[in-house]
């Protein structure tokens, strides 16, 4: 699952990882449980096409559980390797949408257990991304940050108050908007950046 809040970059990470996990040999099913969003679902259709994964999408405006059901059962049946479900993005403050996101991975986890739930937080959001992740964290059990938008100005220390306060490991940051801008994080170069010393 990925997850976080509007506008953090969650339905291009999910077109990346299923690129970079297609050209690791392995097959991708993306699921398309942002059902807010008009153009949502959209998006991750054109990114199943650009990497050569199927997509599983609803009606707009459809329940995002039944859809994020419909695409693990989808994965299920057809033996792919990883399903990667993209969810609405929801702002930390309003309960009943995250606890809509809760539902989503309960319902998932009827059928398989939910491996990774990575939270997407905007490089260039300060010490409000700590909330984010606090309340995240509650509510799905987040397993991994995915810091996006570091292409820009922004440095992302923010992540090392999440990593600390919360212990959610740093996995991966986006670096541009392209389908190769992904890359595993690498602690010693993010300090570096950070820094603005040299490698």
């Amino acid at each position: 699952m990925v997850v976080g809040v509007n506008g953090s970059g969650k339905t291009t990470t999910c077109g990346k990882i299923a690129r970079v996990l297609i050209a690791d040999g392995r097959s991708v099913l993306l699921g398309a449980a942002d059902t807010f969003r008009a153009a949502a679902a959209d998006q991750l259709a054109t990114w199943a096409v650009r990497v050569g994964a199927e997509v599983v999408r609803g009606p707009e405006g459809a329940d995002p559980a039944s859809v994020a059901f419909d695409a693990v059962r989808r994965g299920i049946e057809t033996e792919i390797d990883t399903v990667l479900v993209d969810t609405a993005g929801r702002l930390q403050n309003k309960v009943g949408l995250m606890d809509e996101l809760g539902k989503v991975k309960r319902v998932v986890e009827k059928q398989r257990q939910v491996d990774e739930t990575l939270l997407v937080l905007d490089a260039t959001t300060g010490q409000n991304g700590l909330e984010q992740a606090r309340v995240f964290m509650e509510v799905v059990d987040v397993t991994g940050v995915v810091l996006t938008k570091l292409d820009g100005t922004a440095k992302g220390g923010i992540v090392i108050a999440v990593q600390r306060k919360l212990g959610i490991p740093v996995k991966l940051v986006g670096l541009g908007e392209g389908p190769d801008d992904l890359a595993p994080f690498e602690p010693k170069q993010f300090v570096d950046a950070l820094l603005g010393t040299d490698a």
